[in-house]
């Protein structure tokens, strides 16, 4: 695998692969690649080898340094090297990639296997794909920044490239599924993934709010509970049960008829969270936790990334690793997003410094032998246009978001996927109806549901009944991947667990998500992606000032562990082409939320320094911020990552004299004066246009960007005109613009091939034609209640 890489995307994509076994070469020019001088840095002192986030994103890989700009013969070996590979991931820009010979026809003509993926802040086409990009421009355009925060204040940029691990963690699944097309025919083919559109695939109602109800989703502040130590979450959804009286202590609360419904709880949530947190500031938040998991209610600590590097649950399932690290010693890493039963996931040895094999290169030392993904004698031949993953067959049996998620994108690429839900418990079909009015089927109107379960087949199913059990068993042997995203002790319960199913399919690939993982003294813990954001310390790090802590106002984690799920299902089935064994896929939500808090757990680990929130500025960079325009709630960002940026935008905005005050002449002097200079911007952004402003300042040669609202990601001409809102047409709800997919896939590109289910639209097809079962049998399972076609599901109005 080779790696042109200048930032944290391509790192973490090709990380997350060579801890699963590939051999990664990465390329740098002669000074090194921009994320070894990222930092955090020991000691704060700048080292290219001993960065935080190189030690933790290149480990386990080789390092060649070569001046591809002006050293044609470097260019040569770099061809040389194309020409061997299975896989190219680069993030260059478009004259680099011209000038290096790495523009996709020419790498195909190169070695017509090979897998090569662009990774780029916009992609490779559109309006905006020579826009200049930075963290905050990247979050703003993606839709979280906007409704995370104060209603009252501006919104707030989620710090440590969130954008950049999104774009990586795709990136991963779909090298993974193109490698699988090539394994099969013998096709490489190009893939173009943009940061802007792997951010927007994390979301779960962002677009549907204002596509099915015309709602513009708003921040909503801190909904977090004080206790006497800190912080603590229970999830609100979750405060509709009356264990949370007794919680409290307070079990005559449960006649009030303030509460005596769902929609009521949300209606009167105000006073009920005033009587929750009453009692929760009179005690410790690990208190209020355990005594909350104790009666299954959905709570969790606000953790600092302290917290996290002693959790007794990331202790006792070993997630923290350790490398050898030459000049450092032994240093700790953040851990892998899964833990996989026959595949380790872990770093094979430390980060390289920089052209430390270049040697190795020059003398033609490297990726000797045939490549495992060559296909077989009489496998090749050409793409069939099912997708890539055409074949795969899935049993899926999720609610809410992260399964789902795992189950939809195998299916956007072509695998055939069952969706089991049960009529007493359907999966999450309650939230965002066409037009705001639920109607008789509002349980198949739902824009949450049909957005994240499209490609899949519907059935009704009950597996805690013999017969039920007796169809989902030959559902298992079917299967190539089964997914579950139930508690640890459902999934016991049910006897349903690997060593069961395995038994009856030893292929099969199994993957289960829970919020803290099937093993360890917290495994049986109710938790929701909302609560992740707390326990994995991300909350921490959100905020106008150090000590506030606020989450995004949606579901974090569960993205982030759903798109990880689908890399680790894949891997497994690549394992499992050498070996002819499925194996078991144990993901933490907590887990794989925070690998995504690599940048602020290598500074714990390097230098004992717990972050903290730091608004929307930048440790280094300055001025970067979010300021006013022209409005209802309308806001541009901006960074200036030079003197040279600094100089460009005073120009831009008409005061070129500010550009000559000594006092903000270098980065230091700004970071020192960033109210004062913040207050000047605000002068000139107040009276534009939010699209306006960040148009002179990339003009200008400044990252900038406009915080967009749900309702300006589905009109975006960039986004249509690259193909990602795409039409659906579901039969209870109608034609509506959906998210498409992140990555374009030159030969096999992900398509929309089913709407999203109606309940239990797929019985006769999955049970008569699938499985192949008589109608007295699928009576039978009528007769027992297996099958049950009326879904016992409530009606929310927002959320």
């Amino acid at each position: 695998m080779l790696e042109l890489s200048d930032g944290v995307a391509g790192a973490y994509c090709t990380k997350l692969l060579a801890d699963l076994g590939a051999d990664v070469l990465k390329v740098e020019r002669p000074q090194g690649a921009r994320l070894r001088h990222l930092g955090p840095f020991p000691g704060d002192a700048p080292h290219p080898d001993r960065g935080g986030l190189h030690l933790y994103l290149d480990s386990g890989k080789r390092s060649c340094a070569l001046d591809l700009d002006s050293d044609a013969s470097a260019r040569q070996t770099l061809r040389s090297l194309v020409a061997r590979a299975d896989v190219l991931v680069e993030d260059l820009d478009s004259s680099r990639r011209s000038a290096w010979g790495l523009a996709p026809a020419e790498t195909s003509r190169l070695n017509d296997r090979l897998v090569h993926l662009s990774v780029t802040p916009f992609g490779l086409t559109g309006p905006l794909r020579d826009w200049l990009s930075d963290e905050i421009t990247d979050w703003a355009l993606g839709g979280y920044m906007y409704f995370t925060g104060d209603p009252a204040r501006e919104p707030l940029h989620i710090p440590g490239h969130q954008a950049a691990f999104h774009a990586g963690m795709h990136g991963a699944f779909a090298v993974l599924a193109g490698l699988w097309h090539a394994r099969r025919t013998g096709e490489g083919q190009h893939i173009d993934l943009s940061h802007w559109e792997a951010t927007l695939l994390a979301h779960a109602w962002l677009t549907a709010a204002w596509t099915h109800c015309g709602v513009v989703l708003r921040r909503r502040g801190m909904d977090f509970l004080r206790c006497r130590d800190g912080w603590a979450y229970i999830f609100r959804g979750m405060m509709y049960s009356p264990h949370l009286f007794i919680l409290m202590d307070r079990p005559e609360l449960a006649e009030d008829e303030r509460w005596n419904s769902f929609q009521k709880w949300i209606d009167n949530g105000p006073a009920l969270w005033a009587l929750v947190e009453e009692w929760t500031s009179q005690r410790s938040k690990h208190e209020v936790v355990t005594r909350a998991q104790e009666l299954r209610i959905a709570a969790t600590p606000v953790n600092t990334v302290a917290d996290l590097a002693a959790s007794p649950q990331l202790q006792a399932r070993g997630w923290f690793q350790e490398v050898e690290q030459p000049g450092l010693g032994r240093v700790r890493l953040p851990g892998a997003p899964y833990k996989l039963s026959e595949t380790a996931a872990r770093p094979r040895g430390p980060a390289p410094s920089l052209g430390e094999h270049t040697e190795q290169v020059a003398r033609g030392e490297v990726w000797h032998g045939e490549s495992r993904y060559r296909p077989t004698a009489g496998v090749r031949g050409g793409s069939d246009g099912g997708g890539p993953l055409a074949g795969i067959k899935v049993v899926e049996m999720t609610a809410n978001w992260a399964g789902p998620l795992t189950g939809r994108l195998l299916g956007d690429l072509g695998a055939t996927v069952v969706k089991i839900e049960i009529a007493s418990r359907p999966a999450t079909r309650t939230l965002y109806h066409v037009g705001a009015e639920p109607g008789k089927y509002h349980y198949n109107r739902s824009g949450y549901f049909n957005k994240m379960n499209r490609n899949k087949y519907g059935i009704s199913l009950d597996v805690s009944r013999p017969k039920g059990r007796e169809v989902f068993l030959r559902l298992i042997r079917w299967a190539d991947v089964f997914i579950e995203n139930n508690s640890p002790r459902v999934v016991r319960n049910l006897g349903i667990t690997y060593d069961v199913l395995s038994q009856i399919n030893p292929r099969l690939v199994m993957i289960s998500e829970s919020g803290f993982g099937a093993t360890g003294p917290e495994a049986d813990y109710v938790a929701f992606g909302a609560n992740i954001e707390t326990s994995s310390g991300l909350a921490s790090v959100i905020g106008y000032q150090p000590g506030d802590s606020y989450r995004t106002s949606s579901f974090y984690a569960d993205p982030v562990a759903g798109t990880h799920g689908a890399v680790a299902v894949l891997a497994a089935l690549h394992r499992r082409e050498e070996t002819g064994r499925g194996q078991y896929i144990d993901l933490a939500l907590q887990e794989a939320a925070a690998c995504f808090m690599g940048e602020f757990l290598m500074d714990y680990f390097l230098n004992g320094r717990v972050a903290q929130a730091r608004g929307n500025r930048h440790p280094r960079y300055a001025p970067q911020g979010c300021y006013p325009c022209v409005g209802e709630d309308a806001w541009v960002v901006l960074c200036v990552r030079s003197d040279e940026e600094w100089r460009r935008l005073c120009a831009a905005v008409g005061h070129p004299e500010w550009a000559e005050r000594p006092e903000f002449a270098s980065e230091e002097g700004r970071r020192q004066h960033h109210d004062e200079i913040d207050a000047l911007l605000r002068s000139w952004t107040e009276g534009m246009d939010h699209w306006e402003a960040a148009r002179i300042l990339q003009q200008a040669g400044v990252p900038a960007a406009p915080v967009l609202r749900n309702w300006e990601i589905v009109w975006n001409e960039h986004l249509y005109e690259r193909g990602y809102l795409v039409p659906v047409r579901q039969p209870d709800a109608g034609v509506l613009p959906y998210p498409g997919f992140p990555w374009k896939f030159s030969r096999t590109p992900g398509s929309v091939s089913l709407p999203a289910p109606r309940f239990a639209e797929h019985n006769q097809f999955v049970f008569r034609e699938l499985l192949g079962l008589s109608e007295a049998e699928v009576r039978q399972l009528e007769e027992e209640g297996s099958i049950d076609p009326n879904p016992q599901q409530f009606v929310v109005k927002f959320l």
